[in-house]
């Protein structure tokens, strides 16, 4: 144990105890190189091997998931590991000035608003684990913190203002999807005790089971009492006057058949966000009552209508997802669309079944636009709208003709057609659900337009004007493409390719518009540099990646003509 005033590795000095737990304790701490910043410092004994091994894999594990979504900030900052001592493990975080949610649910529960705000930060989190190839496995208030506002969380059991989410204990984090796994009883699915196959699923029916108490107030009964399966039924049961909308997904959510719960997070966002903005109306009766008997006629054969549409549209989606070939797949989201303009699944399964090959075709691009054009109305009114309307821009930006025999046209054609889907694209609901992409679309927007604008001018002082404006454009997408996570390393790879193209083209032009040599050198040495890095070492990411490198001596001649 550390006493108060130690300093550790000349840099933490421990302030007091603030938690403990069974093999561990967690210190808060001056980071004497940073201004006295608060830190949380870990230890972790060694004499248990596999928990200072566990700890150390989860801190990584952490420290991946912070780089990786920067601008959220959902997880906390791994600042250090120190494992040089040999008796304990010591791992530095920033401090997290807050308390657990479980700590705020035993006072009251929330307010229905509050439920949907923080309902949507768990799916988003737990949507990007998802798509990093895990499962959480282990959601619960006790692994939400609960960042401290002005008010004091300790001196006020029901706060008014409640502050944002921070996310911890990720020791439950898998990649494989089998095997016996630890779970905490009052949130567990079925299959958990079951000891079956996990998926995401799993983590909707956690994250159901952690949205009910947030509702109640109420910890859900145990998946299982004296070795019996409890139904779920039996465990989520519901105040009257609770909100509809709410509780209509939690039982979704915590269904005992996995197939009747949530596809996924982005599906369940999807619902959220409709519930929070009035979407789902509690109906009280036939539209007042029976007023107008044709009008309830009416009602009820609307419902019926899309009591059918339902019951027909789910196989429609499964055919599609379970389809093989690339003609049968294509077709058979297509049909998915004309049952349901408004699914933005069906419209991003098509992305990227294009994507699969590196070449967006003539033809390809006839069939989602005129998907898009025929259902844009309903389309609209999706709020991953937005997600759409970014990956088509990719799309065209990447994968327009590309690796064609007419490839050539790639140059500015697919850029230049990029434009309108990237504006799409910067809706405020996009921005809130994915800020780093919507920045990034902010900037693709800006270089299709020169793109689009130098194809269109008469002379050279349209681009001159222009120079300046594509620079920082050029600086703010080289920034963005690494740490917002942007894809895969062909895109990473022509993103850098046409920075360098777009440097050669306008060299001229930026050393007019007062661009330092020292500033594109510095532009070319950093991309040259991370490309390098960067393990490509066949098909179309190789040939990329020797583009960029072949050409980077040739244009930094260039430069030093220019100035």
């Amino acid at each position: 144990m550390l006493n108060e005033g130690f300093v550790l590795e000349n840099r933490y000095k421990i302030v007091n105890i603030a938690g403990k737990g069974g093999t561990s304790i967690v210190y808060r701490a001056l980071d004497l190189r940073a201004n006295n910043a608060q830190r949380a410092v870990k230890e972790v004994k060694k004499s248990n091997g596999t928990d200072a091994y566990n700890a150390r894999q989860e801190s990584l594990l952490i420290k991946e998931f912070c780089e990786k979504d920067v601008k959220n900030s959902f997880f906390p900052n791994i600042i250090e590991i120190i494992d040089n001592k040999p008796d304990a493990l010591y791992i530095v975080q920033d401090y997290i000035d807050g308390v657990s949610m479980e700590k705020l649910l035993a006072y009251y529960p929330f307010p229905h608003k509050t439920v949907l705000r923080y309902a949507k930060d768990i799916c988003s989190v737990m949507s990007f684990i998802h798509k990093c190839g895990m499962i959480h496995s282990d959601m619960k208030p006790d692994n939400i913190m609960v960042v401290r506002n002005d008010v004091s969380f300790e001196n006020e059991k029901r706060p008014d203002n409640f502050g944002k989410l921070k996310f911890i204990d990720f020791g439950s984090v898998i990649e494989r999807r089998e095997g016996t796994f630890a779970y905490t009883p009052a949130y567990a699915a079925p299959e958990q005790f079951r000891k079956e196959e996990l998926d995401e699923k799993t983590d909707i029916f956690n994250m159901g089971a952690t949205f009910y108490h947030m509702l109640t107030g109420r910890k859900p009964m145990n998946v299982a009492v004296n070795g019996k399966l409890v139904s779920s039924e039996e465990r989520f049961v519901f105040d009257k006057g609770a909100n509809a909308g709410l509780v209509r997904i939690i039982r979704k959510c915590v269904s005992d058949d996995k197939s009747k719960r949530y596809r996924s997070c982005d599906e369940l966002y999807e619902d959220l966000y409709k519930t929070e903005n009035h979407t789902y109306i509690r109906t009280t009766g036939i539209i007042a009552g029976l007023s107008a008997l044709c009008l309830g006629l009416s009602f009820f054969s609307g419902a019926m209508a899309r009591k059918v549409k339902s019951e027909n549209f789910i196989p429609l989606v499964e055919k599609a997802e379970n389809a093989s070939d690339y003609d049968t797949r294509a077709a058979a989201f297509e049909d998915v669309i004309n049952a349901d303009g408004s699914y933005a699944d069906a419209y991003l399964k098509l992305i990227e079944l294009y994507e699969a090959d590196d070449v967006f075709t003539a033809d390809e691009a006839e069939q989602i636009l005129r998907l898009v054009n025929e259902n844009i109305n309903e389309l609209k009114k999706n709020p991953r709208y937005g997600k759409v309307a970014y990956e088509l821009g990719m799309l065209y930006w990447y994968y327009y003709f590309y690796g064609a025999e007419n490839g050539k046209q790639s140059g500015t054609t697919g850029k230049i057609a990029s434009v309108k889907w990237f504006k799409e694209a910067q809706t405020d609901i996009f921005r809130e659900q994915d800020p780093d992409r919507y920045d990034i679309a902010k900037v693709y927007c800006s270089i299709g337009e020169f793109y689009s604008l130098t194809q269109k001018k008469e002379n050279e002082l349209l681009k001159k004007n222009y120079s300046a404006d594509l620079w920082e454009s050029m600086i703010s997408l080289n920034e963005m493409v690494e740490t917002a996570n942007a894809g895969s390393e062909i895109i990473i790879l022509e993103t850098y390719k046409t920075l360098i193209n777009l440097e050669n083209s306008n060299i001229n032009e930026f050393a007019k518009s007062g661009i330092s040599y020292e500033a594109q050198t510095e532009l070319l040495d950093d991309i040259k540099n991370k490309t390098e890095k960067i393990n490509a070492e066949e098909g179309t990411a190789a040939e990329a990646k020797e583009y960029i490198l072949t050409f980077y001596d040739r244009i930094l001649e260039s430069i030093k003509g220019s100035v």
